[in-house]
């Protein structure tokens, strides 16, 4: 079972599950997406200190969730939900037609899972 993680620095830093090289290591076909927190509406309410991602890796046969790196204000407030689908393998289509509240940091997770999608540059990807 996926142990979720927490690292209380400014900003949070919290991951479950496999890292994007962790996974590729295990022979996972991945999808991986991330949306950057300043554009949540929390985000953006939030201004000075709003820096931060949601990382997501998916195993793109089984279509769920193989690993969540939430780093930002609330980040490790943020993993809870991440973990949860992870650990229980909630298909992301399911996670993508959840309605998430709003105003929050949550609903950056929506933005990462498709509701205003940001594929990870090769870039970013090679970095992870």
């Amino acid at each position: 079972m996926p142990l979720p993680r927490i690292t209380f620095t400014a900003p949070e830093v919290g991951s479950a599950g496999l890292t994007q090289q962790a996974a590729r290591e295990q022979g996972h076909r991945l999808r991986t997406s991330a949306s950057r927190v300043p554009s949540s509406a929390h985000g953006w309410m939030h201004k000075v200190g709003n820096e931060g991602l949601i990382k997501l890796v998916e195993d793109a046969e089984r279509g769920v969730l193989v690993g969540a790196t939430p780093t930002g204000p609330s980040g490790g407030e943020v993993l809870y939900g991440l973990a949860v689908a992870v650990q229980t393998e909630v298909p992301v289509d399911r996670l993508r037609h959840m309605i998430y509240a709003c105003p929050t940091f949550h609903r950056g997770v929506e933005g990462a899972l498709g509701g205003r999608p940001r594929q990870l540059s090769a870039a970013r990807r090679s970095a992870s």
